[in-house]
Formats: C-alpha cells, structure tokens, sequence
C-alpha cells in the first residue's frame, strides 16, 4: 500500500496492557485498506515522544482511543487523548472514536463520545464496529433540499409544537443501510434509521445517546450503536427485524426517558430565570426607595 492508497489514517491510542487489542485492530483496519500509526510500530529510539505524537494527530483522519481499566490510570493515554481532542475542536476533519472496553467508566473528556463496546480482547468484532463507523464519517454529507413552501393547509396539519413530547413515527425507509454479507462476524448488520417526529434539542440528543449507552435493557441491548442526527435516530450495527422484535421498545423507553429529562431542565431553566427577574425587581425597588430618601439642595 502506497501513501496515497488508503482509504484514511488511523492512530491508535493505548496502553501497553492492551497491545494485544491494538495489534488486533491495527491488522484488521489495515486488511480494510486503512493506514493504522501505533506507536510502537513508528516511535525510534531517541524521537521526542510528544513531538511525534502531536505531529502524528496533525496529520491523522481518526484517532482510536481504547478506554480500559488499564488506560484511565495512565496519565500518557490520557495525554494523547487530550492532544486528540484539541486536535479536533482545533480544526475540522481529526475525529476521535473511543473504544470502551468491559464497560469501564468513560473519562470525563469522552463522556458526550459515542463509542464503540468491545468485551475482553476482541478485535474482530472493533475492527467491524470501527470500520463501519469511518465509512459513515467519509460518506459525502446529504444535500438539503431547497424548504418546499407547502400550502397554508396542509402546513398547519403537520407542525409539531416545538414543546410537544418527542415520539418515534416510523423507519426511514430511504435511508436504511446495506449488510456487507461477506460472511465476517457482524456482516448482516446495517443502518436502521428512525423517524421522530421532530428534531430535538442538542441537549435532548445528548441525553438519548447517553441513556441507551448507559442502561441495560435487554440480553439484546447494544450500546454503542445509537445516536440522534437531524430528526432521526441512526440505529448503525442492527437489523429491521431486530429492531422490530427487540430495540423499538427500549428507544421508546428512552425517548420518553428524555423528553422528561428535558421537561425537568426546562422547568428548572424557567424557575431559574423567574428567580433571576425577582431578584432584579427587589433590586430596581432598593434602588428606587434609597433615590426618593435623597434630599438634594
């Protein structure tokens, strides 16, 4: 493979107790037809570790971090997920796919990152799970179309009041994903993507991602493979038929669980500003009562 074959580059970040994982993921990335950087593989004797590292995410597509019990005590895996991160809010294109591994707790900086679960050592399944997730982030951006100015009647019998609770209304037929079936494991899972009935607030995508990731609702739950996008919820790494028998009950279950979310943050936010007003109120009448005791010559 030349450097101008690969489909993108990818850094691995890991602790060294974990080099079993990394070694699996960087052949199983490469086999796809990716650039895998592993430090151990490009760091030479008398490199400037910081330096290689940080010019190595300046000129990466993904970085890869394995977020396991070993990796959260290391204060240089944490170092290179921060150089990541600053990567990424720095400039546009650097991505960063954490992989978390027997349900460890995510560290703070990744925490709002949907991730990839992986249990004990298997890379076949992170190789699947990550390669399907790159191809998403390469995939051209859809166009929006033009706002079709409908008339004032058929307008009026299909807004949805922006307080109104959020609800799923169907499959987005038109965007359902494509099974690989080349016989890998994971191959027949595709893209299912939800229709809801409109589009949520930031707050209340972060807070649908992080409920499904952090529950267990079934032995058919997967965490990882859910996230929100305009008004729709991407179910990526399922089938129709499994959606259909196991997951539509459990993302009802957690759309309700953030439209009550966000009911209580919006109460709390309006109590706040109420709070806010009263308190300028009793300041302009101090204000006005010590200004009518002045007495001036």
């Amino acid at each position: 493979m030349t450097p101008h074959d690969f489909l993108a580059s990818v850094f691995i970040s890991y602790q060294h107790a974990d080099k079993r994982l990394a070694v699996g993921l960087q052949d199983g990335l490469e086999k796809l037809g990716y650039f895998v950087w592993r430090d151990e593989g490009e760091l030479l004797v008398g490199d400037s570790i910081v330096e290689r590292v940080t010019a190595a995410l300046d000129q990466i597509d993904f970085v890869v971090a394995l977020i396991s019990e070993n990796s959260v005590t290391s204060p240089w895996c944490q170092k290179e997920v921060s150089l990541a991160m600053t990567g990424e809010i720095a400039r546009s294109g650097v991505k960063v796919l954490p992989v978390r591994i027997d349900q460890v707790e995510m560290p703070p900086s990744l925490k709002d990152k949907l991730y990839v679960e992986v249990r004990g050592e298997d890379a076949t399944q992170a190789t699947e799970r990550l390669a399907a997730s790159i191809e998403r982030h390469l995939a051209p951006a859809r166009v929006i179309p033009s706002r079709q100015h409908a008339p004032e009647r058929v307008r009026a019998s299909s807004n949805e009041s922006s307080d109104a609770p959020i609800r799923v209304t169907g499959v987005d037929e038109k965007g359902l994903g494509r099974p690989r079936n080349d016989g890998t494991r994971g191959s027949a899972l595709y893209l299912v993507p939800l229709r809801l009935s409109r589009q949520p607030s930031r707050n209340w995508a972060a807070y649908f991602e992080r409920a499904w990731n952090g529950g267990f609702f079934s032995t058919m739950h997967r965490a990882g493979i859910a996230s929100v996008s305009g008004d729709r919820i991407l179910l990526d790494g399922t089938t129709v038929e499994e959606v259909a028998k196991h997951h539509l009950e459990t993302v009802r279950a957690v759309v309700l669980e953030a439209n009550e979310w966000e009911r209580q943050a919006q109460a709390a936010d309006q109590l706040e500003r109420q709070r806010q007003a009263n308190a300028e109120a009793e300041r302009q009448d101090r204000i006005h009562a010590a200004l009518n005791e002045m007495k001036f010559d």
